[in-house]
């Protein structure tokens, strides 16, 4: 028989912490369910390792092709009518699988269930606990203002990751940011009170906010509010609100990183959104900059 719920982990080169994100999916008081692996190319002994564990898994090696296509195979690969994916650093609360297919059996149609984090650093102290406030039901609004919804620690339904044609393989990131605002429109959510997962940070993780990140993470939120029907859920104050403050830290971080042409051109879009001082402030001040040749 097919499992109720695939455990699906992408992986590169992190054996050593998957290793312990494996033994967090033994630990779970629920017991129907598979672990699927997708090795995004992982040349640490990744697969031998797994062999020496003994560790029951189904795995699959691919040549290196990012993130997104490595959650896109995993999502080919589940048997599970349900799917939740965690990190190859990040580690399960040991109820969490059983928490959200309770929440999942319980409710009717088709729900994602995610809950919070607990931070731990690389040797698995805890650090902190997320704060962000969580929303139930219909998100959209309130998911376009903030990503409080993570891959890790959520359960989706397979059929519906099948029908919405996975994530986006040409985002370098924040393909999940915008598979989750488009599930959104078609599905209701529910937030569990308790954290779900345990999020590693260390150095090789740690991203920075450099500025073609956040202009990715802008043009998500546009394409999705002005092409992927946004425009019906999201108001339209809250909606430029947003993208102005967005536009604001992408000029920001182009002008950190010089590029002022783009940052002047992401300030006057941000200002004829949503006008605000502080991106009034810093267009004049770059124009100010380029005008004395200080540039």
């Amino acid at each position: 028989m097919d499992p109720e719920i695939s455990i699906c982990i992408p992986t590169y080169n992190r054996k050593e912490y998957l290793k312990e994100t494996l033994k967090s999916i033994f630990d779970q008081t629920y017991s129907n369910y598979e672990i699927v692996i997708v090795d995004d190319g992982s040349t640490d002994g990744t697969e031998q390792m797994l062999k020496k564990e003994g560790f029951t898994v189904r795995y699959h090696w691919q040549k290196n092709s990012g993130d997104a296509t490595a959650r896109n195979k995993l999502i080919e690969l589940a048997r599970g009518k349900h799917i939740t994916f965690i990190d190859s650093d990040d580690l399960l609360i040991p109820d969490a699988v059983e928490r959200m297919a309770d929440i999942v059996k319980r409710e009717s149609g088709d729900v994602v269930v995610y809950g919070s984090y607990i931070g731990i650093d690389e040797h698995g102290n805890e650090t902190k606990k997320s704060t962000r406030k969580l929303y139930s039901g219909h998100v959209t609004q309130y998911l376009f203002q903030d990503i409080f919804i993570h891959s890790c620690g959520s359960m989706f339904p397979k059929k519906v990751l099948d029908s919405m044609d996975g994530f986006d393989t040409s985002l370098h990131v924040c393909s999940d940011y915008d598979l989750w605002l488009r599930l959104s429109l078609k599905c209701r959510f529910f937030a569990l009170s308790e954290p779900t997962f345990k999020r590693r940070r260390h150095s090789s993780n740690l991203s920075a906010a450099s500025f073609n990140n956040i202009l990715t993470e802008l043009k998500v939120l546009e394409r999705f509010y002005y092409e992927y029907g946004g425009k019906e859920a999201v108001p339209e104050k809250t909606a430029m609100n947003r993208l102005a403050r967005e536009g604001y830290r992408a000029a920001k971080a182009a002008a950190c990183e010089r590029k002022f042409v783009q940052a002047k051109d992401l300030l006057r879009k941000s200002l004829n959104r949503n006008f605000r001082l502080k991106s009034a402030y810093l267009y004049f001040f770059i124009a100010a900059r380029q005008l004395l040749g200080s540039c």
